[in-house]
């Protein structure tokens, strides 16, 4: 039968039996059909636990009320008179039993209890008074007599009886009368029980919480809290018993019990059938008192009321806890008791034990078995002779004397095995060797359920890449491995096949530090040693299996590829070798498996170091160390390819393809890491001349250092002088830029006193002057700017030129607003200066006039001449211009005719005056 993929859920219908077809949560302790509840009907729900029903029950003692009151010693003295006639005893308990009293009302004369002895109501108690009266002997005498202390009484005998005579002083009248030695003055205070020798009297005092235990003729009597008086002498008092010194106490066929709480009593008492008979039985008592009257009531003992499980006689009673079953036995069939207090009577009855549901995870009583199956645990069983796996997590309950649990296993086990149905957990990188009916199955990784008997599971096999390092073995170590295989044959076991696999291979050279490479001599008869890994992988497991002892693969693979490396290496010169500077072999040939592995063969030393301090030639003369890791290592131009090269791929060309073929083994890769001359004398040569080309590519290589050094001064230093060239311009362009701000603000602050000087007559002409000075303003910075980049080439003396230059166009820039400003003050002294102002004063009219104009209305001014609209015509332009030109000229005439004549002056003025003012 074929191993399947299957789950064990899609498996779990069929072999789950009916009883179990629901699966229940695992903490669903309460939906358990096999776990009996309190009320199931197989327990005695009815079973009594008080005497009510049994022969003899009592709701109370009878107790005997007192016949004194001992606090009035005249009642005890009536009391020991009366009862020396025998007819009055049996008249008080006739009344006593009948409750004869002389009125309907029943009054109290002790302790609360209706009483025949009360001396104002019961007619018996009055009669046999006087009867008692008519029989003593002694009389009140003051003269001479016995004298009885207060709170005392005397007793004295008279034909064989004894009477009492209380306080006083009495005399005897008859000479049969004789006081009773050791019965005068006795106290009734003192003592709880009085009975003095040689009479018949019994006085007994019962206190509180006590009862009086007393045989009368041999009768069991029990007395009441109170004193009691006899005097027959056939009472005798047996003990005074407290309630609690004594759970328990028996006087005759009275039983008192009292159960204190959280207990239960166990006792045996006699009970009626239906049919009518009577017999012992069990029972167990709850907490409170209990009276029985029956000399065949057994008090056992008490028991804790909760304790697990109390036994007494065909009466069991259990208390489970929650989370807990109890096992038993009922009629000879298993049962299984859930939480509560179970009473069961029953004379086949077997108390097993108590089993927690949730510390145990299975629990197996007869034929009954409960399971608990957790999450990553699997249960195994036989259900009808068959193995059943269980697997999906919650309770199972089975009854059936076909199912057998076995035990629990961890999902997460390789091989779980119960009969012929075994689960096989095969991983990723391996696969599962078994044989069905004595042909090789392969199972490869999942989850597998083998059900037939033939099929047979081995082993596990691993597929996964494996390394093996060469060496060549000595004769000692092949013949320890042939002992070890040998052993291994014999039927250790694959235990111990695994701790023999686990040894080094090479313990008995592990103090040689060159065990591990493989000795080979060149071409030339040079002895050498190769330190090499061998990668290979199980590609097809069935051919390998089929061909190979898959044990001695380990062995197979290292013998080959020894024998392939040795051949390779004999067949090549030491020369050769010795062409290429890296150890580089795996790098070309096979690269996919190669690149995993890690193809690039690394030495453990450095360039000119060999084994063991041995130096090895580099360069050109032999390989040297290439970075730990590289996928690909980068040849050195050379005209033909490196050896370790040419190695790696004829040894994968002669094993790859073959083993493949015949064992169904991939050979991926060969790892050379070091290499040795095992000649001492030829190692040293070639690691003296290592040193001396390592000494001179040192030397070299500390030359170039120092040109590095150098060129990096120098070009720090141009650097530098760069940086202080930028700084000294831009230090030299905020001068500038400092120094023009402040000429421009002085141009500013004296073109603005020019206009407040002239601001009647020079106001355009100054406005005109301020921007031409600010238009030579910004050239002076345009042009300083421009001396600022140029003096980024140049140095310090040009740049002190520039300031030398611009401080003289500064000084000419001043001296050209002088002589504007002169120039205005001589224009205003001219006509043609007036004119101009006129024109200036009039442009600033039409200006300010036209400002905030957002459209322009044209008006013919020969239509419109005196719209208010219209605007001043270039005809009366000419005409103002003409009259001011000639009031200019008609004062300049008079001014020149005033200057000729001399005297006519001051008129010529104060008319020019005038006509300026109009």
């Amino acid at each position: 039968m074929k191993a399947t993929d299957l789950s064990i859920d899609d498996t779990l219908k069929s072999t789950v039996p009916m009883e179990c077809a629901d699966i229940l949560e695992t903490t669903d302790f309460d939906s358990l059909k096999l776990i009996e509840k309190p009320d199931s009907p197989f327990n005695s729900l009815s079973l009594p636990q008080t005497l009510e029903g049994c022969v003899g029950y009592l709701k109370e003692l009878p107790l005997k009320v007192p016949n004194v009151d001992q606090k009035n010693p005249a009642t005890v003295v009536d009391m020991i008179n009366i009862l020396t006639s025998p007819s009055a005893v049996e008249a008080f308990e006739n009344a006593q039993q009948s409750r004869l009293l002389p009125t309907d009302e029943e009054s109290p004369l002790l302790d609360g209890n209706e009483s025949v002895y009360d001396y104002a109501r019961s007619s018996v108690m009055n009669r046999e008074l006087g009867n008692a009266k008519k029989r003593i002997s002694h009389t009140p005498n003051i003269l001479c007599g016995h004298v009885v202390r207060p709170g005392n009484v005397s007793l004295y005998t008279k034909d064989g009886k004894t009477y009492a005579a209380g306080e006083g002083c009495w005399f005897l009248t008859l000479f049969r009368a004789f006081w009773v030695s050791g019965g005068c003055n006795v106290s009734l205070d003192t003592r709880d029980v009085i009975a003095p020798p040689s009479t018949t009297i019994l006085i007994v005092r019962v206190l509180a919480g006590e009862v009086g235990l007393v045989l009368e003729q041999g009768v069991a009597r029990l007395l009441d809290v109170g004193a009691h008086v006899y005097n027959s002498g056939t009472v005798r008092l047996v003990k005074k018993q407290k309630y609690a010194e004594q759970n328990f106490f028996k006087h005759g066929p009275f039983n008192y019990l009292r159960v204190p709480r959280g207990q239960l009593a166990k006792v045996w008492v006699e009970a009626k059938s239906d049919d009518g008979t009577q017999s012992l039985v069990p029972r167990l008592l709850k907490e409170g008192e209990h009276y029985v009257r029956s000399n065949l009531f057994q008090f056992i003992g008490l028991v804790n009321a909760s304790d697990d499980y109390i036994e007494h006689g065909s009466v069991h009673m259990l208390s489970i806890p929650k989370g807990s079953v109890a096992k038993v036995f009922h009629d000879n069939k298993p049962r299984l008791l859930g939480e509560g207090t179970h009473t069961i009577e029953s004379t086949n009855f077997e108390y097993v034990g108590v089993e927690s549901l949730i510390s145990n995870p299975y629990v197996v009583h007869g034929t009954m078995t409960i399971l608990r199956v957790t999450l990553g645990n699997i249960g195994l069983a036989w259900n009808n002779n068959e193995p059943q796996f269980i697997d999906k997590p919650g309770l199972y309950e089975f009854d059936s004397a076909d199912f057998t649990f076995v035990g629990f296993k961890s999902a997460d086990e390789r091989i779980i095995e119960l009969g012929a149905k075994k689960i096989v957990q095969v991983f990723t990188g391996e696969v599962a060797v078994t044989y069905s009916q004595g042909e090789l199955k392969v199972l490869d990784n999942g989850r597998h359920i083998i059900e037939s008997s033939t099929h047979i599971f081995e082993r596990f096999l691993s597929t996964k890449q494996k390394s093996i390092r060469l060496m060549t073995l000595h004769a000692s170590e092949k013949n320890l491995r042939s002992s070890r295989k040998g052993k291994k044959d014999s039927g250790d076991g694959e235990k111990s096949k695994k701790k023999d696999k686990s040894k080094i291979p090479c313990a008995s050279f592990d103090d040689d530090k060159d065990s591990d490479l493989t000795i080979c001599e060149t071409k030339d008869l040079v002895k050498v040693g190769i330190r090499a890994d061998v990668f290979y992988s199980i590609a097809d497991p069935v051919k390998c299996i089929s061909n190979i002892d898959t044990e001695e693969l380990d062995d197979l693979v290292r013998e080959t590829a020894v024998a392939t490396l040795t051949n390779i290496i004999r067949s090549t010169g030491l020369n050769q070798i010795a062409q290429s500077k890296q150890v580089s072999a795996g790098a070309l040939g096979h690269v996919d498996d190669s690149k995993k592995v890690g193809s690039s063969a690394t030495l453990p030393y450095g360039p000119g170091e060999g084994i063991n301090g041995s130096a090895v030639p580099t360069s050109n003369t032999l390989f040297g160390m290439v970075d730990a890791g590289s996928e690909v290592a980068t040849p050195p131009p050379a005209s033909a390819p490196m050896f370790f090269d040419v190695a790696h791929d004829e040894f994968l060309e002669k094993l790859h393809g073959d083993f493949m073929d015949r064992y169904g083994v991939d050979i991926a890769n060969i790892r050379m890491e070091s290499f040795k001359i095992m000649d001492q004398e030829l190692s040293y040569q070639m690691s003296k001349q290592a040193l001396t080309t390592a000494q001179v590519e040192n030397e070299l290589a500390n030359l170039e250092g120092q040109s590095l050094i150098l060129t990096q001064k120098e070009r720090t230093a141009a650097e530098v002088h760069n940086i202080n060239a930028d700084a000294e311009a831009r230090a030299l362009k905020t001068k500038n830029d400092a120094e023009n701000l402040r000429r421009i603000e002085a141009a500013q602050a004296e073109a603005e006193a020019l206009k407040i000087a002239a601001r009647a007559g020079a106001e355009a002409e100054s406005q005109a002057v301020l921007m031409r000075a600010e238009a030579e303003a910004k050239a002076a910075v345009a042009e300083a700017d421009a001396l600022k980049i140029a003096a980024r080439a140049r140095a310090e003396a040009e740049s002190s030129a520039i300031l030398m230059k611009a401080e003289a166009e500064a000084e000419a820039i001043r001296l050209k607003a002088a002589a504007e400003s002169e120039r205005a003050g001589v224009l205003s002294r001219t006509k043609l200066g007036q004119q101009e102002s006129l024109l200036g004063i009039y442009s600033d009219m039409i200006k300010h006039s036209n400002q905030g104009v957002e459209k322009v209305v044209y008006l013919d001014p020969s239509v419109n001449r005196d719209s208010p609209f219209s605007l001043g015509s270039m005809n009366n332009l000419n005409r103002d211009l003409h009259a001011l030109s000639t009031m200019g000229v008609a004062c300049e005439s008079a001014l020149l005719e005033g200057a000729a004549e001399g005297d006519g002056q001051p008129e010529v003025q104060n008319e020019g005056k005038a006509n300026k003012e109009q």
